[in-house]
């Protein structure tokens, strides 16, 4: 039991650490460092979907998905979809965007009893932009 447990920690770490590696390039704001098509491939060897799978889900669907999904890897695949969302140069419609990620933002409140502060700044971001359209 205990090897599981480290195997499946170990797992967690790596995605997560993809995760921050690609929020890093996002903030690079270099065309030639981050793109989505290879974001979608990476993550689609990580997890068992990809980018452009989970922008278009249904509702219902992405919940199924995402269900199980650690906190800590959710949390970080919402900051990615955080800075994706507000580089508007990296892709052209962001309402699924907007809809995953609440959705996602759900998820992680539904999982976890630690409020942060800048989960709440992401929400509001969300929700407002939103709003706007």
């Amino acid at each position: 039991m205990e090897y599981r447990n480290d195997f499946l920690e170990r797992e967690i770490q790596k995605i997560t650490l993809f995760l921050r590696k690609t929020l890093s390039k996002i903030a690079k704001d270099d065309d030639d460092v981050f793109s989505l098509q290879s974001f979608n491939e990476d993550l689609k060897g990580k997890l068992d979907f990809g980018f452009y799978e989970l922008l278009d889900l249904s509702i219902d669907d992405l919940k199924t998905k995402i269900e199980g999904l650690n906190v800590f890897v959710l949390e970080e695949l919402l900051r990615v979809f955080y800075q994706i969302s507000k580089n508007e140069m990296l892709i052209s419609d962001n309402s699924n965007l907007k809809t995953a990620a609440l959705i996602i933002l759900e998820e992680i409140e539904n999982n976890t009893k630690v409020y942060s502060l800048e989960r709440q700044q992401i929400k509001n971001y969300f929700k407002s932009e939103k709003k706007r359209n």
